[in-house]
């Protein structure tokens, strides 16, 4: 009876040994769990000025992956780093995402504030498990840096942590300067090689020609300048035998009267727009002479040139005893320049 009885009671144990043991295998185990894809940006102070320059302040961008769900803080520490936290504290989440491409704002009516080497980020709504989340500390002295090395920081979301590092520079070492260089540039193009007269000359009447356009580009801060030369001074026909004078140079003529009315050889060229006041067209009523010898500005601008145009065009007069034939011509030659 009483083996019987023993038996019993190693019974009992035995039963209760393996509920223990089956109860402690299906406990679930706890563990902290690791943040992934975490960063502490050094953004630099005010207008973003040396970010991660030692000794400066700096405001920061923090970006981490959660493994768990759940957390409503999260806190960067930066250890033993010899650096400076501010106690005050700012932060925000309008710009991380861009820093972040993928992430999302950290949720909720966040707060921030400083203690020791710590800043704890409060105020966060539940985070769920699995996300990439970014927030920005905006202050310019967020923290102020120690002297160069390379630092361990890290970041804690509940129970998820991870430690990273943040690289302090001498000054200027994450700067490089470029160097440039634009050319001073001039230049001109004709809208064509020929020029001819609207119709035939005629005495009592002023005729002229279709025009040439020109261009003019030039980065040269205080202008351009057109020259033009006339290569034998005037229309000459070598059939007739004649030239049709140019008017004098130096001033502005007009046609048609005075000593260039008719009943006289009268040519001269104008220059519509940008002209210089010598060879103004004035519809076809004026225009300046050229010389042979020597170039005349004809036209002028002060400032630089996109594109910029202008039209000479030659006017003539003709007196009724002007010999006929059909190869009166002449060859104005222009040059130009920019003002550097």
């Amino acid at each position: 009876m009483k083996n019987i009885k023993k038996f019993q009671l190693v019974q009992i144990f035995v039963a209760l040994l393996a509920m223990g043991v089956a109860n402690f295998a299906f406990l679930p185990d706890a563990f902290a769990g690791t943040l992934t894809h975490s960063s502490v940006l050094e953004l630099g102070g005010a207008a973003n000025v040396n970010p991660m320059i030692a000794s400066d302040g700096q405001s920061l961008a923090v970006d981490f992956t959660t493994s768990g769900a759940g957390a409503t803080s999260a806190t960067v520490n930066f250890g033993a780093w010899g650096g400076t936290v501010n106690a005050t504290q700012s932060v925000a989440t309008n710009g991380c995402t861009a820093l972040f491409p993928g992430s999302i704002a950290v949720p909720g009516g966040i707060t921030a504030a400083g203690s020791g080497s710590t800043i704890t980020i409060s105020s966060i709504t539940a985070l769920s498990a699995t996300t990439n989340y970014c927030t920005e500390l905006t202050s310019t002295t967020a923290v102020t840096n120690p002297g160069a090395g390379i630092y361990s920081v890290t970041i804690t979301a509940g129970s998820d942590s991870q430690t990273g590092a943040v690289d302090v520079l001498s000054s200027g070492g994450n700067a490089y300067t470029i160097t440039g260089t634009i050319a001073p540039t001039f230049t001109m193009s004709l809208s064509g090689t020929t020029d001819t007269f609207t119709g035939n000359l005629a005495s009592g009447s002023t005729t002229t020609s279709t025009g040439i356009i020109t261009t003019i580009n030039t980065n040269a801060a205080s202008g351009w300048f057109v020259w033009a030369e006339d290569s034998q001074a005037g229309l000459h026909s070598t059939t007739a035998a004649t030239t049709i004078p140019t008017v004098t140079t130096g001033s502005n003529h007009t046609m048609n009267s005075g000593g260039t009315g008719p009943g006289n050889n009268a040519y001269a060229i104008a220059a519509l727009s940008s002209n210089t006041g010598n060879y103004a067209y004035n519809a076809g009523t004026t225009g300046g002479g050229l010389s042979s010898s020597a170039f005349n500005e004809i036209a002028t601008s002060a400032s630089a040139a996109n594109g910029v145009t202008f039209t000479t065009k030659e006017l003539a007069n003709i007196s009724a005893t002007a010999p006929p034939a059909t190869d009166y011509t002449d060859t104005i030659t222009l040059i130009g320049a920019g003002s550097f």
